[in-house]
């Protein structure tokens, strides 16, 4: 189960996946020599990608279960925790992507919505 600061936010269905951002790199090309030099710069965080569904038992709660999620951002670093049961510190979210319309279960009524949101790794 995916967690932001030990809090399930994320409702269900949920997908994680974290990529690394390219290293940084000067490339260095001198006269009358053959080839190049590559200075390794360091890696330059990385970035989770989160999709799921919240599910409100009404429009309301649907609502106020996506203002959590953007509350979230709110400039201020983060510990993420992914499927997995990594645990990532220094997290920011980048993004948060509501998908399409609302849509009511006809079952009970309750009111679903996908999403995907994006999280920046500092370190």
């Amino acid at each position: 189960m995916a967690l932001l600061d030990g809090e399930n936010i994320f409702g269900v269905s949920v997908s994680c996946v974290t990529v690394d951002n390219p290293r940084a790199r000067q490339v260095n090309d001198f006269p009358g020599l053959n080839g190049r030099e590559s200075l390794d710069q360091g890696l330059r965080g990385r970035f989770s990608d989160v999709s799921g569904i919240l599910v409100g038992e009404d429009i309301e709660t649907l609502a106020s279960l996506e203002e959590n999620v953007r509350s979230f951002n709110d400039g201020q670093i983060h510990t993420f925790t992914d499927n997995a049961f990594t645990e990532w510190d220094n997290v920011l979210l980048e993004s948060f992507e509501p998908q399409g319309k609302i849509r009511i279960r006809a079952s009970d009524g309750a009111c679903f919505r996908p999403y995907k949101c994006r999280f920046i790794h500092l370190t």
